[in-house]
């Protein structure tokens, strides 16, 4: 399986993932050198840096030459994370193949760009992650990058006594600075929303400035850089907070984290609308970022994680989706696959499942008022109880409002 893609019945990396982090050269998944240690720590402190999770991840600097990678300290173009040292974190050793596994989740199901990366091991077998540096032009230079705690003229001199600097802001003011300095910024905001959203939804609790960077293109202007650092955090500090900094001011008085205590679809609408983007594209967002289940749970299986730790960052995934709810399009698509439509007539019940209510059977119904109520993600409905008495009488009073930000599933049953 290729370490890169985990593409199926390939001998080292694909010619795809060769491609996109070595220029086609074949280089070995397998380094020429041991992973850090006792008697080679003081070579890899050289070039140390620190990174990500509470501090404690390591980075170390490599440059091809001659079709293999070796370890420098200037001129890199790619970086190595080995698997964290020390016991700050809990499951260290599988850090490398959640980043990776979170970095394909991201490009390969939700088309989210990222930066290029695979797995990679040391000499002895140990695994480390890898990176393409995507800011090295091809004739070694860089392009100039900045990260939005730069942007924002945050840093360790301007922060508060005891206050983390890159921590402190939120999503909403990221959009203000990508209006600010990003020509095109419409597509790029929609890059912020989703990754901000994939964020949430994969666990990823250190997603903070310095983790969202604009970069220099080749035409000399500014755009939103591929995605870095993702990985599902919770599977390392299992009270991470639910995201890294704030989606908008005030948002914790919204009043769906009002009632549930976590962030739902509602709010994501209101950060949406925040950044500017059009009530159309946030439906189709949500709903491609929210309809992805039968492929991330192949890419789960197919991971590198042992299996319990598969099965941990696949219930985590599975509870995040079950706070986000459904969409108009998710709903349609069940009643009528072929022919999308909430309000399609059926001739069985459907059976949905909500967050804190009981399972409730029965038809989706169009009224004058549906359009509007779509508007919320809500949508007019009859129970089966009710819906013979409705089909004779067409009496309002015997609806019900469904708010599909509270609908975990639907699905049709021979049951009812």
């Amino acid at each position: 399986m290729c370490p890169g893609c985990y593409k199926m019945n390939v001998d080292g990396y694909c010619v795809q993932c060769r491609k996109k982090l070595f220029e086609g050269a074949k280089v070995s998944p397998l380094l020429g050198f041991d992973a850090p240690a006792v008697d080679n720590l003081a070579e890899y402190q050289q070039r140390t840096k620190r990174l990500s999770i509470s501090g404690v991840q390591l980075k170390y600097s490599l440059r091809l030459e001659d079709k293999e990678l070796k370890l420098v300290e200037t001129g890199g173009q790619y970086i190595i994370k080995p698997i964290p040292p020390g016991t700050l974190l809990q499951h260290p050793a599988i850090a490398p193949e959640n980043e990776h596994l979170t970095m394909q989740i991201a490009e390969q199901v939700f088309g989210i760009k990222t930066a290029a990366n695979a797995l990679i091991y040391f000499k002895d077998g140990v695994p480390s992650y890898i990176t393409r540096r995507f800011d090295v032009k091809p004739n070694g230079k860089k392009y100039l990058q900045e990260d939005m705690a730069q942007l924002s003229g945050r840093n360790k001199h301007t922060a508060k006594p005891g206050e983390d600097f890159k921590y402190d802001g939120t999503y909403e003011e990221i959009g203000a600075l990508i209006k600010r300095y990003v020509a095109a910024y419409p597509p790029a905001l929609e890059q912020l929303f989703k990754l901000v959203l994939f964020n949430y939804i994969f666990s990823n609790g250190d997603a903070h400035l310095k983790n969202f960077s604009l970069i220099e293109t080749v035409m000399g202007d500014y755009t939103l850089s591929p995605a870095y650092d993702l990985m599902c955090t919770l599977l390392h500090i299992p009270n991470e907070s639910d995201l890294a900094l704030d989606l908008y001011h005030g948002c914790y008085n919204s009043k769906f984290y009002g009632s549930y205590g976590y962030f739902g679809q509602s709010d994501f609408r209101i950060f949406a609308d925040k950044l500017g983007i059009q009530p159309i594209r946030v439906q189709r967002l949500l709903t491609q970022m929210l309809s992805g289940r039968k492929t991330v749970f192949t890419m789960i299986g197919n991971s590198f994680l042992p299996d319990d730790q598969k099965q941990a960052y696949l219930d985590k995934y599975e509870e995040r989706l079950r706070r986000l709810g459904m969409t108009e399009q998710m709903i349609a698509a069940v009643i009528d696959p072929e022919h999308p439509g909430v309000y399609a007539p059926t001739g069985k019940p459907v059976i949905l499942t909500f967050m804190n209510r009981p399972v409730v059977a029965g038809f989706f119904v169009s009224t004058p008022d549906s359009e509007k109520l779509k508007q919320e993600n809500k949508y007019t409905f009859v129970t089966a109880a009710n819906a013979r008495q409705y089909q004779k009488t067409r009496d309002n009073s015997l609806l019900t409002i469904i708010d599909a930000d509270e609908l975990i599933n639907a699905a049709f049953t021979e049951d009812y």
